[in-house]
């Protein structure tokens, strides 16, 4: 990844064409951030938060944005929650959720079936060839605390711990929590930790594991041997990696033929970057600009938080799906508008109607729309 501040990536270098997908707004599904959203064949199952931190919602839509049904809620009844750390599906109608200290399986229906506590906590979690993964954030859950990873069977018990890293790799995970550290397909899962510039590839079955790409920040490059193993405190290292020109990665997500990762740099600039598995070539910029619907419109990928400017992402068999707030697509869409003759309007609205409908019907404070995007051969 060699992108810089100012490096900017067209939309039509990556996108062959895109649908939009606004999510039903009603009083009992009011759409927050949006820190996982899993396709099936026939719905979008999403979680919806107030924070990166608060996660209290699981929501069911179908494919063209209607909302289906809220998946229990947050309380401390039987069927209640927690929190919803993350989600996977399986199979299309089984839901795997990871909760504070338990794991939960419900249908697609919102009926719970089975919950087994867990001895610690979830950050992140994938089903695969019936087993599932657990990442628990570095927490210390484990009698090994080395271990980041932990195997569990279809009944939810404790199968094996895995992915053991030293020491001071382990303390830099659990303070600096990645915000998206798993992904799969349907084979197998892909893991990165903090300070690491490896995306591993393990394989589902057997747990063997091994480095499938490397990511290169040039100068940029900090490393968790870098980091003091003797400091007093651990926020000390924020310090030492701010006075650093450093990148790290944010999100990681397999899709099918490409892969996707997000990456941020000490001055708060992020990177969105894709990697086609075909050709090995990769597309990376920090500012995106829209020469394919609203031409001209620049957005730049600079902010506090990951959220503020990338949300999550999603894989739709092989579509990347990218929420986006109402009010970033109403602006890009009105500043164009203003721009456009009379003329040049009317062709515009004859040749994308959907577009102009949906635009035409948003309000900045509805629910995120949904933009579904057929990635172009690169």
């Amino acid at each position: 990844m060699n992108a810089r501040p100012g490096d900017v990536l067209n939309l039509s270098d990556f996108a062959e064409s895109i649908e939009l997908i606004p999510l039903e707004t009603r009083d009992d599904c009011l759409i927050g951030w949006i820190p996982e959203i899993i396709a099936t064949k026939n719905h979008y199952v999403l979680i919806s938060g107030i924070g990166p931190t608060d996660f209290q919602h699981l929501y069911v839509y179908d494919k063209n944005g209607k909302f289906i049904r809220q998946i229990s809620g947050r309380g401390q009844g039987g069927e209640e929650f927690l929190e919803v750390r993350d989600i996977d599906v399986i199979g299309d109608s089984i839901i795997k959720m990871g909760d504070v200290y338990v794991i939960r399986t419900f249908n697609l229906e919102g009926k719970q079936l089975s919950s087994k506590r867990i001895n610690g906590t979830t950050q992140e979690i994938v089903s695969v060839k019936g087993k599932t993964i657990l990442f628990d954030g570095g927490s210390h859950s484990s009698s090994k605390a080395t271990n980041l990873l932990f195997q569990f069977d279809e009944k939810d018990d404790l199968q094996a711990e895995f992915f053991e890293i030293p020491p001071l790799a382990n303390r830099i995970t659990a303070f600096f929590v990645n915000p998206r550290a798993l992904t799969r397909d349907e084979e197998s899962v892909y893991f990165h930790f903090p300070y690491n510039n490896y995306i591993y590839q393990i394989n589902a079955e057997t747990l063997e594991y091994s480095p499938r790409y490397k990511v290169d920040y040039g100068d940029r490059t900090f490393t968790w041997d870098m980091f003091d193993e003797n400091v007093g405190h651990v926020k000390d290292w924020v310090a030492q990696s701010k006075n650093e020109k450093n990148a790290s990665m944010c999100e990681i997500l397999s899709l099918n033929d490409y892969f996707l990762f997000t990456s941020r740099d000490n001055d708060r600039n992020y990177y969105l970057s894709l990697y086609s598995n075909r050709t090995g070539k990769v597309l990376s910029g920090n500012k995106l600009k829209d020469d394919m619907y609203f031409k001209g419109n620049v957005i730049v990928l600079k902010g506090g938080k990951p959220s503020a400017v990338l949300g999550r992402h999603g894989n739709d068999g092989g579509d990347l799906i990218w929420p986006v707030q109402p009010k970033v697509l109403l602006k890009g869409y009105k500043a164009y508008r203003e721009v456009l003759s009379k003329e040049r309007w009317e062709l515009f609205r004859k040749k994308y109607p959907r577009l102009v409908e949906v635009c035409e019907q948003l309000n900045e404070d509805d629910n995120p729309v949904l933009l579904k995007i057929k990635l172009k051969d690169f």
